[in-house]
């Protein structure tokens, strides 16, 4: 637990100090003074100033920020941040994400460049790969309709009603889909294709699965060097659709069924994550930290106050309605913002204790 303690801050800690590296880089060639850069909340536990910027290691690890000269009331001047004008206001603001994604990229190229088993459904239908991992039986469980209808260990699972698979994930949403009905199944055994008829249950053993196979991936997804910065790009950007999708309706659920699906999780359930993944190894480590920091990138761009979508959404409205936010009217944005956020993350994380036992596992 310690080790996965310490692991989960490093990959926090890199994800934070990346983002902040955005900002910090655009302000500085913008031309706004920089007056902090710190990595973690405090209390402070080490800084020093450098010309005209201190930069800073704080207690609490889960976060960091770079203090621009001009984000705070009556601070004006030509190296202020207000003073500037919006295009480099907005450079300033997207830089943190665009690093995070940037970050996320560089990993992925590096994963498909050397080759891993994805744990994203979909990821082996990307065009710029050249080698996808195959769907195999790993065990077949006694008197289960995968063993009345002629499964074997070692089957390899091509398509199902004649609709090919991507990956363990599809195999097992296109079986719970049929809702009961008969499939044909297309495998392969010692070269040879078979198709094998079976019938899903619809409300299987615990722990069965509607046919009663296990199944595992031979293979990996892997594409050429000079195609793998492509495919890191398609991957990316799928991941950014996946993301966005997903917090749109976490908050819709969130404000109007008041729920919070099971799919959703917080920073204990990325710290559980983390876990899972270091024991995997590398590549599903490198897998996290990649979706994450995605992740981080497109939370951060979203339209609430403090975030920094919320300040280029601001950005947006005083252009378009060419006068500026009183001060008044951003403190109430402001505080509206903070405190969904603040309920956000009370929820998720409260629905993390409970899925986890967090309890329990302290006491």
């Amino acid at each position: 637990m310690a080790v996965t303690l310490l692991v989960f801050l490093a990959v926090l800690g890199v994800m934070v100090f990346v983002h902040e590296l955005g900002h910090f880089l655009v302000a500085k060639r913008s031309g706004v003074r920089v007056e902090e850069f710190a990595f973690g909340f405090r209390p402070r536990l080490w800084s020093k100033t450098v010309g005209e910027t201190t930069y800073a290691i704080n207690l609490i690890p889960l976060g960091g920020y770079v203090k621009m000269f001009g984000e705070a009331d009556g601070q004006t001047g030509p190296r202020s941040f207000k003073a500037k004008k919006p295009s480099t206001r907005l450079a300033i603001l997207v830089a943190g994400a665009t690093m995070n994604l940037l970050m996320a990229w560089v990993i992925l190229t590096m994963l498909f460049i050397t080759g891993f088993q994805p744990f994203t459904p979909n990821a082996s239908k990307n065009p710029f790969i050249v080698e996808k991992p195959s769907v195999a039986v790993a065990s077949v469980i006694a008197k289960s309709p995968a063993e009345k209808s002629g499964f074997k260990v070692e089957d390899i699972i091509l398509a199902v009603n004649g609709q090919s698979l991507d990956g363990g994930l599809d195999f097992i949403n296109q079986i719970r889909a049929l809702n009961g009905q008969t499939a044909i199944v297309t495998v392969t055994r010692s070269g040879q294709e078979l198709k094998l008829l079976v019938t899903p249950r619809v409300n299987p053993p615990p722990g069965q699965g509607a046919i009663g196979v296990a199944i595992g991936q031979i293979g990996q997804v892997r594409s050429t060097w000079f195609k793998a910065p492509v495919a890191a790009v398609y991957e990316t950007g799928r991941v950014i659709g996946i993301s966005a999708v997903g917090f749109a309706d976490f908050v819709k659920n969130l404000v109007v069924r008041q729920e919070v699906s099971d799919d959703v999780t917080g920073i204990v359930g990325v710290g559980q994550l983390t876990g899972i993944a270091r024991r995997m190894g590398f590549e599903y480590l490198a897998q996290l930290v990649a979706l994450i920091s995605i992740g981080l990138g497109v939370i951060n761009l979203m339209p609430i106050l403090p975030l920094d979508g919320g300040h280029i959404a601001i950005i947006g409205y005083e252009r378009i309605a060419r006068r500026p936010l009183t001060e008044r009217q951003f403190s109430i944005f402001a505080s509206f913002g903070l405190a969904f956020i603040l309920l956000m993350f009370l929820v998720v994380t409260f629905k993390d204790f409970v899925r986890f036992d967090v309890i329990g596992r302290i006491f």
